[in-house]
């Protein structure tokens, strides 16, 4: 059994990229059949790394909000 430590970042869930017919998100995050979605946790990620993805994800919540602020009427 692995501890928590070693399971706590899920990534590789959802592939993003240009192409609906094989990933579910876009560049920036959004569901491709879901306008309103954006997966801004480690899930877009393609594999974990050794260290904690934490400032990574925070990083890309952060770039992904900023597309969604120039969305704002």
């Amino acid at each position: 059994m692995m501890p928590i430590s070693v399971v706590a970042h899920q990534c590789g869930t959802c592939k993003f990229g240009d192409d609906a017919s094989s990933s579910v998100l876009n560049l920036d995050c959004r569901a491709h059949d879901v306008e309103n979605l954006y997966v801004v946790d480690s899930s877009f990620f393609p594999s974990s790394s050794a260290t904690s993805p934490m400032l990574t994800v925070i990083a890309n919540a952060l770039r992904v909000g900023d597309r969604l602020i120039e969305k704002l009427p």
